[in-house]
């Protein structure tokens, strides 16, 4: 999946705001973060309009997890 531009970001975003999906999104990532340790190398509206324009979730696009900081946090939780 390529990278997307801030135009094209910022189209999606406000797509997805004015349909009413963009909190689902947001709600998504916080899950996949608390819930999974889920730690992104995107900012949250670059990995949400790219996840949209790919037809898929966060969670599913694990090229883009920040392996490092995943691995602290159940460091962290395992002491």
């Amino acid at each position: 999946m390529e990278r997307l531009d801030k135009k094209e970001i910022n189209n999606i975003i406000d797509k997805l705001k004015r349909d009413g999906l963009y909190e689902k999104f947001v709600e998504m990532i916080n899950d996949d973060f608390e819930n999974h340790h889920i730690v992104y190398k995107l900012d949250s509206d670059e990995m949400i309009a790219l996840a949209y324009k790919n037809n898929t979730i966060p969670f599913k696009m694990q090229e883009y997890y920040d392996w490092h900081e995943i691995n602290l946090l159940i460091e962290e939780d395992l002491d």
